[in-house]
């Protein structure tokens, strides 16, 4: 499977009302950058507040776009989990506000891949 995991870009830009899908994939293979001990709250599991929250990464993530991005930005967008996976769908307004979005997610601790399921380029957007 690690060998599998190589790095690679596979979401493309498209023009308006057209479908976004694919898996952004960093190229560090050491996603944790050490150990994780059984005691600890693992990073996608972290919660806003620092509590165990088994939707802590996706919410992290909408907390830090809404907060870097204004919350208009992602109104129309869904923000989930599947582990240490962010899963983004619905609506944006642009490609370059989508690639921010990415960025952002990867920037959050235990975030490994961001997938994008079915993001589409919507005029009415924020």
């Amino acid at each position: 499977m690690g060998s599998l995991m190589t790095s690679f870009v596979t979401y493309g830009f498209a023009t308006s009302g057209a479908f976004i899908s694919g898996m952004y994939c960093p190229t560090s293979p050491d996603v944790y950058g050490g150990s994780i001990s059984l005691t600890s709250i693992p990073p996608e599991r972290l919660g806003l507040q620092g509590e165990y929250d088994h939707n802590g990464l996706a919410k992290r993530v909408v907390n830090g776009c809404s907060k870097s991005l204004g919350l208009a930005a992602i109104e129309k967008l869904q923000v989930k989990q599947r582990g240490s996976v962010v899963i983004l769908s619905g609506c944006v307004s642009n490609e370059a506000l989508l690639e921010k979005i990415v960025h952002l997610a990867m920037a959050e601790e235990g975030a490994t891949n961001v997938e994008l399921r079915g993001v589409k380029v919507c005029a009415g957007a924020q």
